[in-house]
């Protein structure tokens, strides 16, 4: 029988984690058939030791995709794709779990009787390892996402375009072809889920359910605590520009050039002194913005003028 959504969990020496985020996706009260995922990038500790013991006890429920050798997280996420066979996906990294027992059954719910949303997502709790939930490594005292971003009801691209970040474990989506995006994709894995989203929304919108429903854990083995903040910006920034080539997010340029601005702003003063080169950038894209902005009321004269 297909499954009317595949989750995707996705795996790389996370072990010490791996366990409560399946044991979270098993605890689900849903009345939809599903499959569960777990793509493993070769992981060297027990990851795969502890994963095999979940299939063994679940094999009509879980599906293993193993790489024999480490090929990243954006070639695990497009064989989880690929391999999906469900009308809808969700996924989760192996460090976050789901916290809400019918999170999966209210999200499908809505998006079944609601076709002109392409993804639904809630809001997250940040916690740290030893599960304390004021505290996180690298996120200040925010407790959950909401705390530093900003979603509305209707969630739509251009809310997405201004570097909104939306919890990995919270998005559910309607699979369709996606080989497309990950042919091109050519860039570093920072803010990867971000730019797959940014995907994702295309043509639609996503609704926000504002509870927590989810887990994501700050930890320092994350991989985002890994790199710099200057780096995130400048992949952002390389993201952003993608987009000014892509049909559909071509008619925001001016917003992705103000996302641009608001990204070498980011990285302008650091380590007590202001960057000359990135400010001369963020200003020029402060420029595009107007620029842009004014073309598009201009044509908005023009078509209202002949029509």
């Amino acid at each position: 029988m297909t499954p009317v959504i595949t989750i995707g969990i996705v795996n790389y020496n996370y072990g010490k984690f791996i366990a409560k985020a399946i044991d979270s996706v098993l605890a689900q009260k849903i009345s939809y058939s599903y499959e569960l995922l777990i793509a493993d990038d070769a992981s060297t500790d027990n990851s795969r030791e502890i994963i095999n013991k979940y299939i063994e006890k679940y094999p009509e429920k879980i599906r293993p995709v193993f790489n024999e050798s480490n090929s990243g997280p954006v070639t695990c996420a497009w064989k989880l794709i690929s391999n999906s066979k469900g009308k809808y996906i969700a996924w989760l990294d192996a460090d976050d779990y789901w916290t809400y027992e019918n999170k999966l059954q209210e999200q499908i719910d809505f998006l079944e009787s609601h076709p002109e949303y392409t993804g639904c997502f809630h809001d997250a709790d940040i916690i740290n390892e030893n599960e304390d939930i004021s505290y996180s490594q690298s996120l200040g005292n925010f407790r959950y996402y909401s705390q530093f971003n900003s979603y509305n009801s209707d969630f739509n691209p251009w809310d997405l375009l201004d570097r909104n970040i939306l919890p990995t474990a919270a998005l559910v989506f309607r699979n369709r072809d996606f080989s497309d995006f990950f042919r091109t994709y050519n860039l570093y894995l920072h803010s990867f889920s971000w730019a797959f989203q940014l995907e994702i929304i295309k043509g639609g919108k996503f609704r926000y359910f504002n509870q927590c429903w989810s887990a994501y854990l700050d930890h320092t083995g994350g991989l985002s605590k890994k790199l710099s903040s200057e780096s995130f910006s400048l992949n952002n920034i390389k993201i952003l520009k993608r987009l000014k080539k892509d049909s559909f997010y071509r008619r925001y340029r001016n917003l992705i050039w103000k996302s641009i601005a608001h990204e070498y702003d980011c990285i302008v003063y650091k380590e007590g002194r202001i960057k000359t080169k990135y400010a001369f950038k963020s200003q020029c894209s402060y420029f595009r913005v107007w620029w842009w902005t004014a073309w598009y009321y201009k044509l908005d004269f023009l078509k209202k003028l002949f029509s």
